[in-house]
């Protein structure tokens, strides 16, 4: 009776011992999900890091120099007859004449997207799958990124790329190319700070492998709204501002594209001042210029495309270097728009120079001085490059040869 008593009681701890071994397993394998105090996973290795360029995967965006603007002589001389008010020392003006080496107009453009491009989704077009994912997911999520401190997760999306050797490099810049895209494509997301945006990678790792999962988000919850933006709140206002500002102007214009073109580009010199002391972030974005009249290169560029956007007007911003009054090459932005079924570039910030002495007015031939032209003449001082990252660049339209 004894025996059978001990035989009973080893039989049903064989069995339990096996039917946890199973379990376990089980778990392992992520057939199942055991309670996190009763999981083997919780004792294997499952680490978090960060990935992308340095010991954080932050994000690059191109750093446009305050100082990319004209500065011009007017002057005004009343003693002699032959000036009058809109007299130009032309003497003063550093014409820009170097040519960029090893361009062609017709270099590695072969992947340009043509025709109407109003859906703000140019540079979207260029972008690779993992790209085009990072890209759509975020921008899905706008609302959400409008708090500052919202991650992003993407789950498992990634997973079978990190697999491989490489992957988290194709990731790491499908990131970056993401990332830039989505600004350029929508000049509207001006709250967003995305040098404070990370890529995080979560790396759990069980008998059968290692498992990665990928969000984006704040780092130590540190917010990513851009300077001046505390809360969501404070984005929502900022857009009501920016909207009213962009119902006004729209109620203004009249006449053909080509004339709603000359209308904008006129109002953007007019109302903004250029923004010499590069003191604010806010000066390169849509806000800064249009609600703050304080803008540089690149918030030039993103208001006249937020503006023409709004009209059906395709248009681009476009990054590259040029050469200004000083002779100085830098980095710069300027605008790539379509009229006519043709593409011609404009340089608003280079219209809008600054006077320096004098008292003179600008006369027309400067004021559209950069406006609607071929590459004949604008490339002799301007240079795309689309370079983000290594072995990764968005191309630019092709613009026509001739000014229009």
């Amino acid at each position: 009776m004894k025996d059978n008593i001990i035989s009973f009681f080893l039989t049903v701890i064989i069995i339990l011992i096996i039917l946890v071994t199973i379990a376990l397993s089980l778990d392992l394998c992520g057939i199942v999900s055991l309670p996190e105090k009763l999981s083997l996973k919780t004792y294997l290795a499952n680490t978090v890091e960060v990935v992308g360029f340095g010991n954080k995967g932050e994000v690059y965006y191109p750093d446009y120099e305050a100082t990319g603007v004209q500065n011009i002589t007017i002057v005004t001389d009343n003693n002699n007859p032959e000036n009058n008010d809109n007299y130009v020392d032309m003497s003063q003006i550093i014409s820009n004449t170097q040519t960029p080496t090893n361009y062609s107009n017709d270099q590695e453009q072969t992947t340009i997207v043509y025709g109407n491009i109003t859906d703000n989704s140019f540079y979207y077009n260029q972008l690779d799958t993992y790209g085009k994912t990072i890209y759509s997911r975020l921008y899905s999520n706008l609302d959400n990124l409008k708090t500052g401190t919202y991650s992003v997760d993407f789950g498992i999306t990634f997973n079978d790329l990190l697999q491989d050797d490489s992957g988290d490099v194709t990731l790491t810049n499908a990131f970056q190319l993401a990332i830039n895209a989505l600004l350029l494509d929508h000049p509207e997301i001006f709250y967003l700070d995305v040098t404070k945006m990370y890529m995080f990678t979560e790396s759990s790792t069980n008998i059968r492998g290692t498992t990665y999962k990928i969000s984006i988000g704040p780092d130590a919850g540190i917010s990513y709204l851009a300077e001046g933006f505390q809360t969501k709140s404070d984005v929502l206002i900022a857009e009501d501002e920016i909207n009213t500002i962009l119902y006004s102007l729209k109620s203004n214009l009249s006449g053909d594209t080509y004339t709603q073109i000359k209308q904008i580009h006129d109002y953007l010199i007019d109302t903004i001042e250029y923004d010499s002391t590069t003191s604010s972030d806010v000066s390169h974005t849509l806000y800064g210029a249009l609600v703050n009249k304080y803008a540089v290169c690149d918030g030039y560029a993103k208001a006249f495309k937020f503006i023409l956007d709004n009209l059906g007007i395709s248009c681009v911003e476009v990054c590259g270097i040029a050469q200004n009054s000083s002779g100085v090459t830098e980095s710069h932005a300027w605008n790539d728009v379509l009229l006519d079924g043709k593409w011609y570039a404009i340089d608003i910030t280079w219209d809008d120079p600054i006077i320096i002495g004098g008292n003179g007015v600008l006369t027309n031939d400067l004021r559209y001085n950069y406006f609607l032209k071929g590459s004949d003449t604008f490339y002799s001082s301007h240079q795309e490059d689309g370079y983000i990252v290594e072995n990764g660049k968005f191309d630019y339209p092709i613009i026509s040869n001739s000014s229009y």
